[in-house]
């Protein structure tokens, strides 16, 4: 995949062995690290994730409402 902009910043954390074992368990199937890193930190920027958890009890309470309603 072309990249339409050069990624010129550099970001730098430090991760405990488990931490950076986890990470990589979870990014199995990505092209890298850092793009996973890069695509769950600025998805989690879009939305929080209160706000997912929040839609998703939302649609949970209203199918229950409506299978309450049937005769």
């Amino acid at each position: 995949m072309a990249v339409n902009k050069p990624r010129n910043r550099l970001l730098i954390f430090r991760l405990t062995q488990d931490e950076y074992d986890r990470l990589q368990e979870a990014s199995t199937g990505a092209r890298s690290l850092s793009d996973f890193a890069r695509a769950k930190l600025m998805g989690s920027l879009q939305s929080s994730p209160i706000d997912e958890h929040l839609t998703y009890l939302k649609t949970k309470v209203t199918r229950i409402a409506e299978l309450l309603e049937k005769p």
